[in-house]
C-alpha cells in the first residue's frame, strides 16, 4: 500500500513540475509513515516540508497544491487533508484494504514475498564458533539472528548462501589438544599440570575419556598424544556443534575450513598481490599492511616477528575468496568484541578495489541469563557457562529462538528462563503461537457448525465494518513492507515485534465477542460468520508465515 501511495505522490509531483505550479527541482528525501494517532489517517507524508526549502514556499501551501493535483485514477484514497505544519494525511479506501485481505487468502504461504531482488546473491557467514568448546548463548543468539535473516532474504528473492567458517588452525586449537591431554593425565595423576590458558569446561574431561578409550595415548610420545587429542577433540566438538545447530533449526550450505584456506596457497597469493601494489612494508621485524591509507586508524601487522601469520592475514584472504566467488554482497555476524575489526577489514578490502558496502558486519551483544530473579554468572574461561544445548533442554527451540530475537542484535539481551517457560500471555512466543492455535480452534468449531469460507469470499468483505476488523487488515497489510525493511536494515527482530502486534490485535478482536455476543466470529448470521472467518484466516496466514521465517512452529493446539 505504501508503495502504491509513493507512486501516486511521485506522479503527482511530476505533473506539478510539468504544469509549472511547482518549480522543477530534485526530489528530496521524504517519508511515508503510519501515524501514531489513527485519527490522522492511515498514512502521512512530510513531502511538502521536504520540498519547502527548494520551492521557497510555505509547506502547507505546497501540501494544498499536491492534493489539488492528485490523479487518483485507481480510487486508492478515501480522504486527504493538510495537517500540522505541512504534512499530508491519507485515508485509504476500504475496498483497497479488502483487496489486500483477498490477496492474503489467495497467496497463503507466499504472502509477503518480494521478488524484486530475484537473482541477487548474498553470502551470510554466522556462528563460525571455534571448535574448542560447545556452543554457548552468544553463539545461539548469532545462530537465531543469522538463520532468520537468511530465511527473510530468501523469501524476498535473494539468492542466499549460509556459511560457517571453521577456525581449525592456530594456537587456540593447540591449547585444546593440550587441555585434553592434561585431563587424560590427571585421570591417574591429579597433580599433572594444566595449561595456563587451557579450557576448563567439564566437556574437556569427556573428550579426554572418549579419545583415550579409542587411542592408547600412554603408548605415544607427549607431542604425538597432544596432536591426536587436538585432531580428535576438534572433530568431536565440530560434530557436536553441527548437531546442536541442526536441533536449533539452523543448517549451513558451506562449512569452510581455515586449514583449507592456508593449504590452498591463497594466503601467499594475497600477500603477493598486496606487495605488488606497494601495500606491504616491514618494520620491527614484522610485516605490515597499509590499511591506514584506506580508512583504518592505523596500519596492521599481518605477519609477526616469529614468522606466524596473524588472524587478520587469513581473514583478508578469506574475504577476498568470498568476493572471488562472485557474491554481490557479504554479511558477517560477529561478537561485539570485534567492533574495532570492522574498519580494518573494510580497509583491506578497499585496498583491492572492493567497495566498503560490499561487506556488512552485524555485531552481537552479550546475553545475560536469569532464573528465579537472579542472574546466572557465566565465564567460558572458568568453564562454568550454560551451553546452547542446555538452554534448549530447559525452554525448547521455539522460545529460545523467539527470545533471542526480541531485541536488536546491538543491544544486550536479558534472557529470563522462567518467563520463557510460562504458558501464558506474559511469554511473548506463547502469546503469538496461542493466537494461531486459537484461530485453529475457531475453525474446528466452525466446521462443527457447518460453516466454511466460500471459494470466493470477496463479496462478504463489506460486512467487516468494525473498527477492530479494519485495523487488523491494515496491520496484516504491513507484512510485506516489514520484510522488505528487514532486508534493507538487517534487523530481523522487527519481525518478532510485528508478530506480537498482530497477535495482540487479534486477541483484542476475539475478546470483543466475550463481552458482546454479536461481535463473535461465529454468529447466527452465516454471511457475517464467513466474512469474519476469512479475516481470521488472513491473521492465521500472516502469523504462520512470520513464525516460519523465525524458524518457529505454528501449533494448531495449545
Amino acid at each position: 500500500m505504501k508503495i502504491r501511495l509513493d507512486r501516486l505522490l511521485r506522479s503527482t509531483i511530476d505533473a506539478c513540475f510539468a504544469k509549472g505550479v511547482l518549480k522543477k527541482t530534485p526530489l528530496p528525501d521524504y517519508v511515508i509513515e503510519i501515524p501514531n494517532n489513527p485519527a490522522h489517517g492511515h498514512f502521512a507524508t512530510n513531502l511538502p516540508l521536504a520540498l519547502a526549502s527548494s520551492q521557497h514556499r510555505a509547506p502547507r501551501e505546497i501540501a494544498t497544491i499536491i492534493i489539488d493535483h492528485l490523479k487518483d485514477e485507481g480510487a486508492l484514497l478515501e480522504t486527504t487533508e493538510v495537517a500540522g505544519p505541512g504534512f499530508i494525511n491519507f485515508s485509504i479506501s476500504p475496498k483497497e484494504w479488502y483487496r489486500i485481505l483477498s490477496a492474503i487468502i489467495s497467496l497463503k504461504g507466499d504472502y509477503g514475498q518480494n521478488r524484486v531482488k530475484s537473482g541477487q546473491s548474498i553470502l551470510v557467514e554466522f556462528v563460525s564458533a571455534n571448535p574448542t568448546g560447545p556452543l554457548h548463548l552468544g553463539h545461539g543468539r548469532g545462530a537465531a539472528l543469522g538463520d532468520t535473516l537468511c530465511r527473510v532474504l530468501s523469501f524476498c528473492g535473494y539468492d542466499v548462501v549460509r556459511e560457517f567458517y571453521i577456525n581449525d588452525s592456530g594456537q587456540q586449537i593447540r591449547i585444546l589438544g593440550e587441555s585434553i591431554f592434561s585431563r587424560f593425565k590427571q585421570m591417574n595423576n591429579p597433580e599433572y599440570p594444566f595449561p595456563e590458558n587451557g579450557y576448563h569446561g567439564d566437556y574437556v574431561f569427556g573428550l579426554a575419556k572418549t579419545i583415550s578409550e579409542k587411542i592408547d595415548l600412554e603408548s605415544l610420545s607427549e607431542e604425538e598424544a597432544i596432536h591426536i587429542c587436538t585432531r580428535m577433540g576438534k572433530e568431536l566438538l565440530l560434530k557436536d556443534i553441527k548437531q546442536d545447530l541442526n536441533r536449533f533449526g539452523v543448517d549451513f550450505d558451506v562449512w569452510y575450513n581455515e586449514n583449507d584456506l592456508l593449504s590452498s596457497g591463497l594466503l601467499e597469493n594475497t600477500l603477493e598481490v598486496l606487495r605488488g601494489n606497494g601495500l606491504l612494508y616491514e618494520r620491527d621485524g614484522a610485516l605490515w599492511i597499509r590499511t591506514a591509507d584506506f580508512g583504518d586508524d592505523k596500519d596492521r601487522v599481518i605477519k609477526k616477528k616469529d614468522g606466524q601469520f596473524t588472524y587478520f592475514a587469513s581473514d583478508i584472504a578469506y574475504h577476498l575468496e568470498k568476493n572471488n566467488r562472485g557474491f554481490g554482497k557479504a554479511i558477517d555476524i560477529w561478537g561485539a568484541d570485534h567492533h574495532g575489526y570492522i574498519p580494518r577489514m573494510k580497509a583491506a578490502l578497499l585496498s583491492h578495489g572492493i567497495p566498503k558496502d560490499w561487506l556488512s558486519v552485524m555485531l552481537i551483544q552479550l546475553v545475560k541469563l536469569w532464573q528465579g530473579g537472579q542472574e546466572i554468572k557465566m565465564s567460558k574461561r572458568a568453564g562454568n557457562f550454560v551451553t546452547l544445548q542446555e538452554l534448549l533442554d530447559e525452554v525448547g527451540v521455539d522460545a529460545t529462538r523467539f527470545v533471542f530475537l526480541t531485541k536488536s542484535h546491538d543491544s544486550q539481551l536479558d534472557f529470563d528462563i522462567d518467563l520463557a517457560k510460562k504458558q501464558d500471555s506474559d511469554n511473548p512466543v506463547y502469546y503469538v503461537q496461542y493466537a494461531h492455535a486459537r484461530i485453529c480452534s475457531i475453525f474446528r468449531k466452525a466446521e462443527d457448525a457447518g460453516i466454511s469460507i466460500p471459494e470466493k469470499p470477496d463479496g462478504l468483505f463489506n460486512l467487516l465494518s468494525l473498527g477492530e476488523e479494519m485495523a487488523l487488515i491494515r496491520t496484516m497489510a504491513q507484512f510485506p513492507a516489514i520484510l522488505e525493511e528487514i532486508c534493507k536494515t538487517l534487523e530481523p527482530h522487527r519481525l518478532t515485534y510485528y508478530l506480537t502486534e498482530v497477535a495482540s490485535s487479534f486477541h483484542k478482536y476475539f475478546n470483543l465477542g466475550i463481552k458482546t455476543p454479536e461481535h463473535r466470529i461465529i454468529t447466527s448470521e452465516k454471511g457475517l460468520s464467513q466474512a469474519r472467518l476469512t479475516l481470521a484466516e488472513g491473521v492465521r496466514t500472516v502469523i504462520a508465515n512470520g513464525l516460519r521465517l523465525l524458524g518457529i512452529s505454528a501449533p494448531q493446539r495449545m
